[in-house]
């Protein structure tokens, strides 16, 4: 069931709709509003819009770090899996001889 929410970011306040709880929204608002003042600091005077769209490349940047750093951890997982899994069948091949 949809509800509404209610978030700030930048000093400017939001309605939304949506399945989250209102606690959730509060954090991902306030890890956007983070951003968009961390780039205000490097970026002083910037139009909210401008500051808008860098928060939401770094945003992006840092999702798409994230996962290429998951698909790495799964693929030196399913190495280590098989790895294993070689071990353990060879292991049952020997103690059946």
């Amino acid at each position: 069931m949809s509800k509404k929410l209610h978030i700030e970011i930048f000093g400017r306040k939001y309605d939304l709709v949506g399945q989250s709880d209102q606690g959730y929204a509060d954090e991902v608002a306030s890890f956007v509003d983070e951003k968009m003042c961390e780039i205000s600091r490097r970026s002083p005077g910037s139009p909210f819009s401008k500051l808008a769209m860098l928060s939401a490349i770094n945003i992006a940047h840092e999702l798409f770090q994230l996962k290429d750093q998951q698909q790495e951890i799964n693929s030196a997982l399913d190495g280590k899996t098989r790895s294993i899994i070689k071990n353990i069948e060879e292991e049952v091949q020997s103690l059946k001889r």
